[in-house]
């Protein structure tokens, strides 16, 4: 096979023998292309969205065109596929147009989604010996979120909660690579359960494209839990969809609080949760902006317990970055 081309199951299968110094440097590459948008949006041209003659497929063509990053992510959708989003990540050569390499979309998407979360996860010390995460979802989003986090708190004593909305994940893969990962399922139906998983989680991720917010103010102040909880929502994409509710979004308008973005022109046209709640550009700070010296914004939320929240809508320049390293480090 040409290693010019990398199949999903490449993928997978390198990331999950990846080393946790080895995702931290893929995070580490993958904000260092988030501070070159951050400081120059316009090596992002807008996306291409058209659908077939017939009608039956649409697609989306994202370019990206940089001194350091060149490229195009193509996704393609039939709703009688059955195989969701699919298609490639193509690299192209930003001083002579020549080709690099390609690597197909569906894992790599899921991957650079997952680690842009976690940037903002770079305090580890705000979190003590053992750890609750909660994650909302049980596709490739979340199950990508759920393992790099736990590579990047190896050594501590993780309890994990997957809220399924329909059929519980299969967590074969994550106990076969994460042994030591306590895993346990809750329905989003189950009323009772939910709200206080939310309320004592350490981190929570947002996973599902839900049109009813989920994640709730009330639930940090309703049940004790730690000092303080990160939490990074993904799964809505559309201005009508919400994760988390408008008071919890208040509650950093009105402290003053940073709220973490990838891109603040994006979310604000994508994130119902931001648009709902009035969000102004200056309410935001893009992950691309944060520095080594500057602190991971905190908003207090009662109970003493402090919150970071992230949205990320995605950037086809975290696709581009990520492919470029893989078909450098799978020997391209």
């Amino acid at each position: 096979m040409d290693s010019s081309i990398i199949q999903d199951s490449q993928v997978q299968q390198h990331f999950l023998n990846a080393s946790r110094e080895q995702l931290i440097a893929y995070i580490d590459q993958l904000q260092s292309a988030l501070r070159r948008y951050s400081s120059n949006p316009v090596i992002i041209p807008p996306r291409i969205v058209s659908s077939t003659p017939d009608g039956t497929s649409t697609f989306l063509i994202m370019p990206v065109v940089d001194d350091v990053y060149c490229g195009v992510k193509s996704l393609g959708f039939s709703s009688t596929s059955g195989q969701g989003f699919v298609g490639a990540v193509v690299v192209t050569d930003s001083k002579s147009g020549s080709l690099v390499g390609v690597v197909q979309a569906k894992q790599l998407t899921a991957v650079r989604t997952a680690m842009s979360s976690c940037i903002g996860l770079r305090d580890l010390s705000l979190f003590g010996p053992s750890v609750k995460i909660t994650v909302f979802g049980t596709g490739l989003q979340a199950f990508w979120h759920l393992y790099i986090c736990c590579k990047l708190l190896q050594g501590k004593s993780i309890t994990a909660t997957i809220v399924y909305r329909s059929s519980p994940m299969d967590t074969t893969s994550l106990q076969a690579h994460l042994p030591d990962l306590t895993i346990g399922q809750v329905s989003l139906s189950d009323k009772n359960a939910v709200p206080q998983l939310v309320g004592q989680s350490d981190i929570i991720f947002g996973c599902v494209p839900s049109t009813d917010p989920t994640i709730l103010q009330e639930h940090f102040q309703n049940f004790s839990g730690p000092g303080y909880t990160y939490i990074s929502l993904i799964g809505s994409y559309k201005s009508h969809m919400h994760e988390c509710d408008t008071p919890l979004v208040e509650l950093f308008k009105t402290q003053d609080t940073k709220i973490l973005v990838d891109s603040i022109e994006h979310t604000l046209l994508e994130s119902g949760e931001l648009i709902d709640a009035e969000v102004k550009p200056t309410h935001l700070l893009e992950l691309g902006q944060l520095t080594p010296n500057t602190p991971v914004p905190k908003t207090q939320c009662g109970n003493n317990r402090k919150i970071t929240l992230c949205k990320i809508v995605g950037l086809a320049i975290m696709d581009i970055s990520m492919a470029q390293a893989l078909l450098t480090d799978l020997g391209k």
